[in-house]
């Protein structure tokens, strides 16, 4: 296989270069974007190792113009800054692979050998739309593998247009996800939504096809349904596993036959857009129950993007909780706030059962009440007990409990770096240990 790395670490790029060429292929480099495009011309590559962040450039710029110039190029895309969002505009730009600096060996051994399977594979169609519409950014924060998976696969949904079943607790970034989709597949796209749980019934039918003057009382004008407004663009549905039964046969008939008729109406229309939904409950278990329509079911899920909840990936809590620091102040017009090491060892150890949206609340609260000074660790704790009223049994001492327990499992039980992070000494981290029973 002919490799082309473009990387202008010199450290990182000989290595991964001897690497390549050890497992016999033919490998070329260059350090610079503005190198790129001629030495793809002169050195015809059947795959490129691509660095994001050049000395000239941003190689996902390169991108689009690196897939149009040759058919059948795969682009294996690496950065170590803003994973998340590269990640999902790499994906969306038509990447076949992503590595996340620094990455292991064994990592680069996996990616040649998916490289040699897709070029002894038929080369795909080439995604026909224009370069603009899928290089658009997206908004993550965090780095965790999980949600690393969850923006390829953003980025898959918004190139490829399928219909889109977004699963996931409360909070945890649902209609995020799908306004995501919506981004880099062209944000000068419609992009209409509807919350099936708000709608009752009798007004389904108005609200997603539209209606026609005179069809019920108090139709006093015609009125285009959300099916219309989303016209060659996105229809968000948002919490479909509360849809009727009745309601779910509207909806299936609509994707079945991509036609529909306003209510009042008997001309039937032609429909075009992505369908997106969205459910905090399991729909598969639903199925199982007799409660959902395996037929809509397996027409929803096409494809299936799964966010965890923020408890399975704790590690992107300091991310977001420096995100929030960031970007509240500036909406709430007051100084932008620090946070104490122990203050965020705090925010750390907590579950968040209301996921993402309740720690921004969290930190809404706490920054409006610090005013532009430092949030210290005993306003944390005060926030957290005052924001679950619902859970009074969940005292001080349990949640200092968790945030002693998230720093010895973050640090590797190394007392030094956890008593820096709380602000104690290693004799009373000791005696916290015994008291809470935590052990190995």
């Amino acid at each position: 296989m002919r490799i082309l790395i473009v990387e202008d670490d010199d450290a990182l790029g000989e290595l991964l270069l001897s690497h390549c060429r050890e497992r016999g292929h033919t490998v070329e480099r260059v350090r610079h974007a503005s190198e790129c495009l001629e030495a793809l011309e002169a050195a015809n590559p059947d795959a490129v190792f691509l660095d994001v962040r050049l000395g000239d450039g941003n190689g996902l710029d390169l991108l689009p113009e690196l897939k149009s110039r040759r058919r059948g190029l795969l682009v294996t895309v690496m950065t170590g800054f803003e994973p998340l969002s590269s990640a999902s505009r790499a994906s969306a730009g038509g990447a076949e692979h992503f590595l996340r600096k620094p990455f292991r060996i064994a990592e680069v051994d996996a990616v040649l050998g998916k490289l040699a399977q897709h070029d002894a594979a038929p080369c795909p169609e080439e995604d026909p739309r224009p370069a603009e519409l899928r290089s658009a950014p997206a908004t993550f924060v965090g780095s965790s593998g999980a949600m690393m998976d969850v923006c390829r696969a953003v980025g898959l949904s918004a190139r490829s247009g399928v219909t889109t079943l977004i699963e996931g607790e409360s909070g945890v970034g649902k209609e995020l996800a799908a306004r995501a989709i919506h981004a880099l597949g062209g944000s000068e796209r419609p992009f209409a939504a509807l919350d099936c749980a708000a709608i009752v019934e009798t007004l389904f039918e108005s609200e997603l096809f539209g209606h026609e003057r005179g069809a019920f009382t108090g139709a006093h004008a015609s009125r285009e349904g959300k099916v219309r407004l989303a016209e060659g663009g996105i229809l968000f549905l948002d919490e479909v596993a509360e849809l009727t039964p009745r309601m779910q046969a509207k909806l299936l008939r609509l994707l079945q036959s991509r036609t529909y008729e306003p209510v009042g109406s008997s001309r039937p229309l032609p429909a075009s857009f992505q369908l997106v939904a969205a459910t905090n409950r399991g729909l598969g278990a639903m199925v199982q129950q007799g409660s959902f329509r395996s037929d809509l079911y397996y027409r929803l899920n096409v494809l299936r993007i799964a966010i965890p909840p923020l408890r399975e990936r704790r590690e992107d809590l300091p991310a977001l909780v420096a995100h929030f620091l960031r970007e509240i102040p500036p909406r709430l017009r007051i100084p932008q706030p620090s946070l104490s090491p122990d203050a965020l060892a705090v925010l750390a150890g907590q579950d968040w059962p209301g996921n993402v949206r309740e720690l921004e609340h969290v930190m809404t609260r706490l920054i409006l009440q610090a005013q532009g000074r430092r949030i210290d660790r005993e306003s944390v704790l005060l926030a957290l007990q005052n924001d679950r009223p619902a859970a009074p049994a969940r005292t001080l001492c349990d949640i200092e409990r968790s945030a002693i327990l998230a720093s010895l499992e973050h640090t590797g039980w190394n007392f030094g770096e956890v008593c820096s992070i709380l602000g104690i000494s290693r004799p009373t981290l000791r005696r916290k240990i015994a008291r809470y029973e935590l052990g190995r």
